[in-house]
Parts: C-alpha cells; structure tokens; sequence
C-alpha cells in the first residue's frame, strides 16, 4: 500500500541516542555555571539610598514612575517623589551631594533594602537585636505577652532609623548623622 520507509528512519540509531546524552549532562552543569556570569552582564537598576549621589534621585523618579519636586533650603536639597498611588518619598541632599536621609509617607512601608541601601543589613540587625532583648525580658519576668507591633526606633553611631504607622499610613525618616550637614537638625527631615 504505501512505499517502504527507508531503514534510518524506522529504526533509530543506537549512537545518535548515546550522542544525546552525553549533549544532555553537559550542557546542565554548563547552564548552572554560566547563568550567574550572564546575570552579572545584564545592566542592573540603581537606586538612591543612603550614602549615594544626587544623580540617583533622578533614577528613583523614573523608576516610581512619579513626579518630582525640589525645594533648596540653603543647608540641602529636599526632593519629593510623588508616586501614582500617592506615597511620597523625600530624598535630603547635602550640599556635597552626598543623600545623607530619606523619609516616607504612605499606604504601605518603602522597600527598606532599596532606600537603605548599605545600610539596611544594620537596621535589619538591630531590629532583631531588640526584638530579642524585649522577648528575653519578658520571659525573666514571666509574662507571657505577645511581642507588639509599634513604633520602630533604631539609633545606633552609623544610623537612626525611626517608623511609625499602621496598614494603609506608614511614616518614616532614615539618616546617617555623620553626613548630616551643618546647622541640620534631626528634627528637619520629615
């Protein structure tokens, strides 16, 4: 009825099946070792935090996709990012250029690790820290309460870290008091 297949087709070949395999456990630890390399090729998006540059502010505007307004006060610059669900982050610029504070305004906490840049590891561990000492206290006294929820205050010689808020209302400030500019008070970042 139909014309007889010729023999390579019918039946496969013993060494293009040897010939795969080998391609195939090659190729995974191949994979497994050249995917970090190419990530580390892959141009990566860099935001303000503390301890960076002025230029920064401009890449955090872009990447809220919000609108930005400055206000030079003479001691530094403050920038506003306005973001479309309404949060806002101020970005304090000294007049070395240097972003030596942020704070926050809105419905859910910022990404620390993005704001905080290389100071997020310190507040991540004090945080810790505290909440350690409060659960150690409550055990010497006995008392079996549930750790709260409040206020966060973090005030350490690199970084004062301080929020506030509920769902939906979250404020905040961060700042390095080493970079904190002449005639700057605490007080002023809000």
């Amino acid at each position: 009825m139909f014309p007889s297949r010729p023999a390579w087709i019918s039946k496969p070949r013993e060494g293009r099946r040897n010939e795969m395999k080998l391609f195939t456990s090659t190729a995974k630890p191949l994979a497994r070792m050249l995917w970090p390399a190419l990530l580390m090729l892959l141009p990566i998006p860099m935001w303000a935090a503390l301890g960076d540059t002025a230029a920064s502010v401009l890449t955090d505007q872009a990447q809220w996709k919000g609108t930005i307004s400055s206000v030079d006060n003479g001691k530094y610059v403050a920038h506003e990012i306005t973001m479309a669900s309404g949060a806002k982050v101020r970005e304090f610029v000294s007049p070395a250029g240097a972003v030596f504070a942020v704070a926050w305004d809105g419905q859910f906490a910022p990404n620390f690790a993005q704001l905080l840049g290389p100071y997020y590891q310190q507040v991540q561990q004090a945080i810790a820290d505290q909440k350690a000492a409060q659960k150690a206290s409550e055990l010497e006294a006995g008392s079996a309460t549930r750790l709260r929820r409040g206020p966060v205050m973090i005030e350490t010689p690199g970084i004062v870290f301080s929020q506030v808020g509920h769902m939906r209302s979250f404020h905040g400030v961060a700042y390095i008091p080493q970079l904190l500019p002449q005639g700057v008070q605490a007080s002023d970042i809000r």
